[in-house]
C-alpha cells in the first residue's frame, strides 16, 4: 500500500526525480506507522535533511502517509525544518498545497480523513515493468485491539468497479501482465451489489492481463463464493495471504480477530479442498500482551498443522491510541520472552519453507519473468503462480512472457530453474 501511494505521490507532483537529495526542489519522506521501528525509521529519515535545509532554505520537506497521519502538527513542532505533513488520503490535494506553501510560505498539515476525491490520483508506473499494484480499498472497519490502521487510514472505503477495471486497462496498455489488488482487508470489498469475488471475474475478463494477486484478505470475508472464483477463474493465482495471528483463541479474543483457531483452520482446509495446489502465507505476532507460554506453544501447534508455505511475523509493537496499547501496563510480555519466542517460529517455519520449497523440484511451472538477476545478468527471476520467486538462466528479452520452467533447486527462500519454453 506504501509503495502505491509513493507512486501517487509521484504522479501528484508532475515533477523529474532525482537520486541525488541536494538537487531536489522537493523531498517527500512517504511512511508506515504500522510498528514502532518503521515509526522511528521515518522519523530518523527526516532528520537527515536538516542540514541539506539549512543550505538550501527554499527546498521543501515533506513527510506524508501513516506516521504523518498519526502525529499529525505535532511533527512540525519536533522538526523545525519540516514543511508539509500530509495524511494517506490527501494526496490527490498535493499539488494544490504545494503551490500555497511556495507563495504564502508557510508550513502545512493535511490530515482529513473526509477526503471525496481519495482515489483520484492513479500511481506512476515504470516503464517496462510488468506487474502492479492496483487499490481497491482504503481504511478498515475490522477494529483489531493492535493495529493502527484505522485511526490512520480511516473506516473502509471502497473503489468504484469502473475506476479499478479503468486503471488496469490503462495498466495492460503499458505492457503490464500481472496486477495485484490491495486493500487492508481486500475482500470484503463491495461495490453496488458487486463483492469481492465478482471483482475478480470481471478482472479477468480484460484482455491482455495474464495474472491476478490480491492482498491482505481477512478470514472472516473468506467465503465459498470467493473461493469457487478463485478456483474458476483461470487468471487467478494460486496463493492467498491469510493473516491468522495467532493460535490461541484467548489471544485471538484479546485481539478482536473475530474468529478461533479451529475456524480458521476450517477456512485453510476449505480452500484446499477446493483447491488443492494453493499456496498460503499468514502473518503473526508474539509477545501480545498476556500471552502466556501455553498461547505460544498453540501457535507453534497451528504452524505444524496449518503448515504454511510461508509466514511473516512479528513481535507485537505498542502502538498510540489502540486499545492494545492500554493492555501493556499489567500484561505486559518481556522483550527477552518476545525475542525468544520469534526465533523460535521463525526456525520451525524456515524448515516448514524449506521442506515445501524441495516438494516443487522436478515440477514444470509458468513463470512471468520480471526482470535480470541482480548479481548476474546471465540469468532472469520471475514468479509462479503460488508467489514464489523462481531463478533460472535466460536473457532480458523474456521480461513480460510467462514461461515454462523446470524447477531443479528448491532453496530456503527461492526455486531454481530451467528454461523449457515460453508460452
Amino acid at each position: 500500500m506504501n509503495e502505491y501511494d509513493s507512486d501517487r505521490i509521484r504522479n501528484a507532483l508532475n515533477l523529474e526525480t532525482t537520486t541525488h537529495p541536494e538537487k531536489a526542489d522537493i523531498v517527500i519522506i512517504n511512511t508506515c506507522s504500522i510498528r514502532q521501528k518503521a515509526d522511528q525509521k521515518a522519523l530518523s529519515s527526516i532528520g537527515k535533511f536538516k542540514h541539506l535545509k539549512a543550505r538550501k532554505p527554499e527546498m521543501i520537506i515533506g513527510i506524508a502517509g501513516c506516521v504523518a497521519q498519526l502525529y499529525g502538527d505535532k511533527l512540525l513542532d519536533k522538526i523545525p525544518h519540516l514543511d508539509l505533513v500530509l495524511g494517506p488520503r490527501s494526496i490527490p490535494r498535493l499539488p494544490t498545497i504545494i503551490s500555497q506553501i511556495e507563495k504564502e510560505k508557510r508550513r502545512c498539515v493535511e490530515t482529513s480523513l473526509d477526503v471525496e476525491e481519495v482515489f483520484e490520483i492513479e500511481p506512476y508506473h515504470e516503464e517496462g515493468k510488468v506487474t502492479a499494484f492496483v487499490s481497491v480499498q482504503q481504511g478498515c472497519n475490522k477494529k483489531c485491539t493492535y493495529c493502527i490502521v484505522p485511526y490512520v487510514r480511516g473506516n473502509e472505503i471502497n473503489r468504484p468497479t469502473t475506476k479499478i477495471l479503468s486503471e488496469i486497462g490503462n495498466l495492460v496498455i503499458k505492457g503490464v501482465k500481472e496486477v495485484t489488488l490491495i486493500g487492508q482487508t481486500v475482500n470484503s470489498w463491495r461495490d453496488n451489489g458487486y463483492k469481492f469475488s465478482d471483482l475478480l471475474r470481471k478482472v479477468a475478463e480484460l484482455e491482455g492481463l495474464e495474472r491476478i494477486r490480491f492482498t491482505t484478505s481477512y478470514p472472516r470475508d473468506v467465503t465459498k463464493r470467493m473461493i469457487d472464483s478463485m478456483r474458476d477463474t483461470r487468471k487467478v493465482c494460486r496463493h492467498i495471504h491469510l493473516p491468522v495471528q495467532s493460535g490461541s483463541n484467548k489471544i485471538l479474543s484479546l485481539m478482536k480477530r473475530t474468529y478461533t483457531k479451529e475456524w480458521y483452520l476450517d477456512t485453510v482446509n476449505k480452500l484446499r479442498d477446493s483447491i488443492p495446489d494453493i499456496a498460503i502465507s499468514t502473518d503473526i505476532i508474539v509477545g501480545f500482551p498476556g500471552e502466556t507460554e501455553e498461547d505460544f506453544e498453540n501457535t507453534i501447534k497451528l504452524l505444524n498443522e496449518a503448515e504454511f508455505n510461508n509466514i511473516f511475523s512479528f513481535k507485537f509493537s505498542q502502538r498510540p491510541g489502540t486499545p492494545a496499547s492500554e493492555f501493556c501496563e499489567k500484561e505486559n510480555v518481556s522483550e527477552t520472552d518476545a525475542n525468544r519466542r520469534l526465533s523460535r517460529l521463525q526456525e520451525l517455519q524456515r524448515e516448514i519453507t524449506f521442506r515445501k520449497n524441495q516438494l516443487n523440484v522436478g515440477s514444470t511451472q509458468e513463470v512471468l519473468v520480471e526482470g535480470e538477476g541482480r548479481s548476474n545478468s546471465n540469468w532472469i527471476y520471475g514468479r509462479n503462480t503460488y508467489n514464489q520467486i523462481v531463478h533460472f538462466p535466460g536473457s532480458a528479452p523474456l521480461k513480460g512472457v510467462v514461461a515454462k520452467v523446470k524447477i531443479t533447486e528448491g532453496l530456503q527462500n527461492s526455486l531454481r530453474g530451467e528454461l523449457l519454453n515460453k508460452n
